[in-house]
């Protein structure tokens, strides 16, 4: 009996099974546990897949999924999907197998990456597995829409889907299934970094980024939160320049003083706002979202702010 056939019955097995437990209980629970582990073993058998490989992408790919806060559904749907991404495979001739992605003639791209709609299928009859499924379905697609097989784009493409596309491409690059030569990570993230909103979740391959760095979990969700403060800081700084433009009177030449952010209120004129050199703001009035971002900021980033408001405000 070949993989293909063991697989198959495998699945039939499972299928017969899930009918007579309770689709509530923790048997059931624990058989998909089992069901998954031993056709991710299976699928390891094969001569020309790597084997672990599927183990280090849905690892990976939950802790991606713990920054993100992912529902524990979702996340579950994540792990099989991760251990299950190469089924498909299986029913492909050893040549795609084992040849460089980028040398494929376009007929036999096609064909390889259609081992995701062929995995997709083969789950097909068991609806417990619908969610993971779907998104062995979609790991080839492209965050640009150009991807396979139906073209999604962003935040189309289901979010478990975008976070195995960033792991399982970042091995395949390090294995030479990619290019035909092996990288080391550095080089294989770099090829991430610059496919960045065309093939790739920007925020995604950051966060993979993040951890490949040995930054744990917590210290990911700071950075992102400092970056969304930082994000905001440029908002208000590009308002204060078009109201500069538009308004010119609004910015004396004279009466300008410092004052401290327990001070500064709503409605003040603003002259500017600086966390040591950097600037945050200038030429613009206080709003409560300006004092709330600053006051975010500085607990943050443990500097105090440099604040300049004008006198003569009626």
């Amino acid at each position: 009996m070949n993989i293909m056939e063991r697989i198959n019955r495998h699945i039939e097995q499972f299928k017969n099974s899930e009918q007579r437990l309770d689709p509530a209980g923790q048997s059931l629970k624990k058989m998909d546990i089992k069901f998954v582990q031993k056709l991710s073993h299976l699928i390891d058998m094969h001569p020309c897949i790597k084997k672990e490989q599927s183990k280090y992408i849905a690892e990976k790919a939950l802790l991606i999924a713990d920054v993100l806060e992912i529902s524990a559904e979702m996340k579950n749907d994540i792990l099989y999907a991760g251990l299950l991404m190469n089924l498909g495979k299986i029913g492909l001739p050893d040549r795609l197998l084992t040849k460089p992605f980028y040398s494929m003639s376009i007929v036999d791209k096609y064909r390889y990456l259609g081992h995701a709609v062929d995995g997709e299928a083969l789950l097909q009859p068991l609806p417990r597995f619908k969610g993971a499924a779907t998104l062995i379905r979609h790991q080839y697609e492209h965050y640009n829409g150009q991807g396979f097989p139906d073209g999604l784009a962003e935040h189309r493409i289901p979010v478990g889907a975008r976070i195995l596309s960033v792991v399982s491409n970042y091995i395949a690059h390090i294995d030479g299934l990619m290019t035909g030569k092996e990288m080391f990570g550095g080089a294989a993230l770099s090829h991430l970094m610059i496919q960045k909103e065309s093939y790739y979740d920007p925020e995604i391959v950051d966060i993979f980024s993040s951890l490949l760095r040995g930054m744990s979990i917590e210290e990911i969700k700071q950075e992102q939160a400092n970056a969304k403060l930082l994000t905001i800081a440029t908002q208000h700084w590009k308002k204060g320049l078009v109201i500069k433009n538009r308004n010119k009177p609004l910015v004396p030449s004279t009466s300008v003083v410092e004052i401290a952010l327990p001070q500064l209120k709503s409605g003040m004129k603003v002259d500017s706002i600086y966390f040591g050199r950097d600037p945050y703001i200038r030429n613009c009035v206080a709003d409560q979202s300006i004092i709330d971002s600053v006051t975010a900021l500085t607990k943050q980033d443990g500097r105090r702010p440099i604040i300049k408001i004008c006198l003569d405000i009626k």
